[in-house]
């Protein structure tokens, strides 16, 4: 049997499989704090404390032959390797408290330089298509949208060690995501796995190497900066037993959920949706503001993706019970089912817009009348929420061949409404997984691989299809008008 450590955003799991069999799950909750507006804080030590007690359950319950680590990407933990200590509270995924240090670190000359050769080589590609297949000139495309966000673990370890300024020589700063701080706190070792690595903004995933100008630009060093592994090598022990499987979430659910192909996409619905795209062995560029990112890296396999994403989508259904729409989120599938109203729209902009538009604007709700019903502003949040994901597909249809179909998982991927309209909006069949958990199951299956308990890959079961009902294409269309000018309100 495998131990896998999810630790997700709110809560973090220990999830038991015996092969491809659910045995056990145990849950402890995410202690976080949100100071100010924008904030997201994370308890990390709190966090290892809970991993601890989670591992040695497995381990004297269960005799557990490895433990893997699957986790949130892009949340940053500085710590101390003098006392084992972190210096300040982790810096959550959601975290936009640098949104003002992006800007200024985006106006740095070596970045406007980068995008303006990136601009040029994309110009050029357009006029000799054989370009575009030159990894040099991928990265140069890449280049071309290259920003700086403050999602990204750089810009927040940028404002970390801005805030230390000179106290930062009283340290012996170690820097990196929740993989690795779990790691660390399990092991002693600081490391990493690559998919993880190339979440952070600053790992050059086309040449496989930490980032020296973006490294520069932001004041850190690489001895602060953890070891890449392959996800299917030992990281280290706990309690004799050994720590491997250690991938970031929306990489373990790729793999989960097989898509294992050139071509396969997969949505995972949780806190907030990340669409990803298998682009295959080598990196691929995006013109469009998808993120070329490395899937995963294991012995003999390496495979790229594309990535798209919804900063707060469960997070938005989470909202409307927590306001009193209604009192369970479990209901709002039936609800929106039951609506009439086709004239709400909603502009789901509640922590701004990610891909591809990167932009803070506050969300737009319009079509209220004195006949509204709790059901019509349900609805128009899910329909919401598809449109922006119909907006990502648009863009990876018109980037790369698509394979026709879509696989889901995660925890809103339960309700039927919303996997329904991202059928109806996208015209693509859209398949659910059997385990929603998809990030636990694929790092269990690579777990499984490292320890050679079986030869081949196998993926999760699947339970339904939800193929198009209804054309939804001329109000996806009133949708992105409003967009438009939700984007130039000014009030």
């Amino acid at each position: 049997m495998i131990g896998v450590i999810d630790a997700g955003t709110t809560t973090v799991k220990l999830v038991v499989y015996d092969e491809d069999r659910l045995v056990d799950i145990v849950k402890e909750p995410v202690v976080k704090n949100n100071p100010q507006p924008g904030w997201v804080e994370i308890d990390a030590e709190d966090m290892a404390k809970k991993c601890k007690r989670l591992a040695d359950y497995a381990i004297d319950k269960y005799s557990i032959e490895a433990l893997a680590i699957t986790n949130q990407r892009t949340t940053a933990v500085l710590w101390d390797a003098k006392t084992g200590k972190t210096v300040f509270p982790a810096m959550g995924w959601q975290d936009m408290r640098a949104n003002e240090l992006a800007e200024r670190l985006n106006r740095n000359s070596t970045l406007r330089i980068a995008r303006t050769i990136g601009k040029m080589v994309a110009g050029l590609s357009e006029v000799i298509p054989a370009i575009k297949n030159r990894r040099r000139a991928k990265w140069f495309v890449t280049l071309s949208r290259l920003s700086l966000r403050p999602n990204h673990t750089s810009v927040k370890l940028c404002w970390m060690l801005n805030e230390l300024g000179d106290r930062a020589n009283n340290y012996d700063l170690r820097v990196g995501t929740i993989d690795s701080w779990l790691v660390y706190s399990l092991t002693g070792e600081h490391s990493t796995d690559y998919s993880n690595a190339a979440a952070t903004g600053l790992y050059d995933s086309f040449y496989l190497r930490w980032s020296k100008p973006i490294l520069e630009i932001i004041g850190a060093d690489t001895c602060m900066l953890p070891v890449p592994k392959h996800s299917d090598e030992i990281f280290g022990e706990y309690r004799n037993v050994p720590v491997t499987g250690v991938i970031a979430d929306q990489s373990a659910s790729l793999y989960a959920l097989g898509c294992w192909k050139r071509g396969d996409v997969k949505i995972t619905n949780g806190t907030g949706t990340f669409v990803d795209l298998n682009v295959g062995e080598e990196p691929c560029a995006s013109s469009r503001g998808l993120l070329p990112l490395i899937a995963w890296k294991l012995k003999g396999d390496l495979k790229y993706m594309l990535e798209g994403m919804l900063f707060y989508s469960g997070s938005a259904v989470e909202l409307l019970r927590d306001i009193g729409i209604y009192s369970d989120v479990r209901e709002t599938s039936e609800l929106a089912f039951r609506s009439k109203d086709e004239d709400m729209l909603l502009i789901p902009a509640f922590t701004g817009l990610a891909t591809p538009h990167y932009v803070t604007i506050p969300g737009l709700l319009y079509g209220i009348s004195n006949a509204m019903r709790r059901e019509d502003i349900v609805k128009a949040l899910l329909e919401g929420l598809a449109f922006r994901i119909a907006e990502i597909m648009d863009i990876m249809k018109r980037e790369f061949p698509l394979n026709e179909q879509i696989r889901c998982d995660g925890e809103m991927s339960s309700n039927d409404f919303f996997l329904q309209r991202i059928a109806d909006v996208t015209g693509i069949p859209v398949v659910r997984g059997a385990i929603l958990s998809g990030t636990s199951f694929g790092a269990n299956l690579i777990a499984g691989r490292a320890l050679g308990k079986w030869g081949r890959d196998f993926c999760m079961p699947f339970s339904d299809t939800f193929e198009r009902r209804v054309d939804l294409r001329g109000k996806y269309k009133r949708w992105q008008n409003l967009l438009k000018v939700a984007k130039n309100l000014k009030v």
